[in-house]
């Protein structure tokens, strides 16, 4: 080859390398003209964000990411508004939210009388003799917070069985037929880790039945077929409206195989971490089912266990006896020997456990389980979670940070028990309720979500009770219950985003807007930031963005 055809071709090589990596720094996203908020301490806001293949090319200033624009990239002008990372609920249950949009629902109902012509209405459009389901019920609103019984239902609905669960999901409220048809009677035992309630002078069952005894239920009658992919669509399309980019939610094996087909299709609009009962532990290790085994839509999450109920049902696990109902102490779910060796087996086989606890004792098993597995088979670097942890007596606060343990938490828990808490538990128990600026300050993660259905989706009623502790129904009390727990709206944002990501290994690829991560975005109608709390309540979602992609436009 001559001195000029090298030249030349040089020449070509260098105009070639040039062009390409010229176009490989255009962005295929860019926002423009936002109050951008990063959830990164060291650079928490910025005007402007550019993506390329899913993730964060740049941020920065309008003028430092125009200059990555190009013919074919789509700007999005947000003209001034709030812009944050993705919010990802840490603890749902998102099939069974999908399925109860379309079912009776009785959240927010203060009377009986109510609920008994909302059952009756129902009958007439199901076959005859067909089962009534319904839930969200919550006895601490009716008169004087007594429980219902099944012959209120009675008067109602005589031929069709009702199934009503609580706001909780850990009672349920049902008919005389459901019982016949369960064929419990008075002389059912209660099961272990369960109460079926029984009239004290008659000795048959009231009608309500907690915990395990809930499973005891088999109701008879033509039924509505249900699909499980149609629930979980339904629940995708209320998710983008309301900001929310991912998921870790209650699932299954095959469950999550659902999720994986709906992602190939391009139907997923958010990411899933699908939690499993532990229950099959022992099929996931045959079978080498590996925790976070999975891509960056849908992964394995943990390991799901539950070791006490709930304040509303009065089942909690607790150190001292409920202050309205003395003889009672809570129900544990399993003998506490057994508890420390299941949770030692998922420990030592690799598996995060997530542990349902909300009493003071039931989070103190699980902290000593953890320490327990932890001091046999090293820290193994895990991240247990305990999914609620409302109530923690001071000396096990410090421990979270020691054993690496997330309190994973949902804030509408507090602005919704508050109503009852101190009635069930006294006012210096109730101190330690729901602590999440103590917990913070002792050195534990956090990472928040809302229990859906329990609680509705919306992530903007967990901003305002972090921020206010107001009840969102009644507005009190007006300085917030235990108000020096109060976060800012900074840390509430954190962790509903970085919080939840960190829960899920996930905070190097998620949860912050840094170059490199996702480019998983929500935009507000409103400035959480500079609005007065009580807006944080009707602020919505302008935009929602997974990995550059526009999957929910408010028109």
């Amino acid at each position: 080859m001559n001195k000029k055809a090298y030249i030349v071709l040089l020449f070509l090589g260098f105009s070639l390398i040039f062009i390409y990596c010229t176009k490989q720094q255009k962005a295929e996203m860019v926002v423009l003209n936002g109050k951008i908020f990063t959830s990164n301490d060291n650079n928490p806001f910025v005007e402007a964000v550019a993506v390329k293949e899913g993730k964060i090319l740049a941020v920065g200033s309008n003028d430092k990411i125009k200059k990555f624009i190009g013919q074919e990239t789509e700007v999005l002008d947000v003209r001034g508004k709030l812009v944050t990372p993705g919010f990802i609920d840490a603890h749902c249950h998102f099939a069974s939210g999908g399925r109860s949009l379309t079912t009776l629902v009785f959240r927010g109902v203060s009377s009986i009388e109510k609920i008994q012509q909302m059952v009756a209405a129902k009958i007439k459009e199901l076959p005859e003799g067909a089962p009534i389901f319904g839930s969200q019920y919550d006895h601490t609103l009716f008169p004087g917070a007594k429980w219902p019984t099944k012959e209120h239902l009675d008067k109602v609905s005589p031929g069709n069985p009702v199934v009503i669960r609580r706001v909780d999901g850990h009672s349920v409220w049902v008919n005389s037929l459901a019982l016949k048809q369960s064929e419990i009677t008075k002389d059912t035992p209660s099961p272990f880790g369960g109460e079926i309630v029984k009239d004290p002078k008659t000795g048959e069952p009231t009608g309500i039945l907690k915990e395990a005894a809930t499973q005891l239920i088999e109701v008879k009658g033509p039924r509505i077929q249900l699909n499980l992919q149609d629930d979980i669509q339904r629940a995708l399309s209320h998710a983008a409206k309301l900001g929310i980019t991912g998921i870790h939610t209650s699932s299954s094996l095959e469950e999550i195989e659902i999720y994986k087909k709906m992602n190939q299709q391009g139907q997923l609009t958010l990411r899933v971490y699908g939690w499993l009962p532990v229950s099959r532990i022992d099929e996931y290790i045959a079978k080498g089912i590996k925790q976070c085994q999975g891509d960056e839509y849908v992964k394995i999450g943990f390991l799901k266990l539950f070791i006490d109920g709930t304040l509303g049902s009065g089942t909690a696990l607790l150190f001292e006896p409920f202050s309205d109902e003395p003889e009672k102490s809570g129900l544990p779910q399993y003998e506490e020997p057994e508890f420390y060796d299941l949770v030692e087996k998922a420990h030592e086989n690799g598996y995060q456990i997530g542990v349902h606890a909300i009493g003071d004792r039931g989070v103190h098993w699980v902290l000593n389980a953890v320490e327990h597995a932890q001091e046999k088979h090293g820290k193994k670097g895990l991240r247990h979670r305990i999914e609620h942890a409302q109530i923690i007596i001071p000396s096990d606060v410090k421990r979270f940070k020691e054993l690496g343990v997330i309190a994973s938490m949902q804030p509408t828990h507090c602005t919704t028990d508050m109503r009852f808490c101190e009635q069930r538990i006294g006012k210096q128990r109730s101190k330690g309720a729901y602590i999440w600026k103590t917990l913070l300050e002792n050195g534990a993660m956090l990472a928040f979500g809302t229990d859906w259905p329990v609680e509705p989706l919306d992530p903007m009623r967990g901003i305002y009770s972090c921020v206010t502790r107001k009840n969102i129904e009644f507005d009190y009390p007006e300085e917030g219950w235990f108000p020096e727990q109060k976060l800012t709206i900074a840390e509430a944002i954190k962790y509903y985003t970085l919080g939840s990501a960190y829960a899920s290994f996930e905070e190097g690829i998620k949860g912050s807007l840094e170059p490199g991560k996702l480019a998983d975005m929500t935009v507000f109608s409103k400035d959480l930031f500079e609005i007065e709390p009580k807006e944080i309540l009707t602020t919505e979602v302008l935009y929602t963005i997974l990995g550059g992609k526009i999957v929910y436009k408010k028109e």
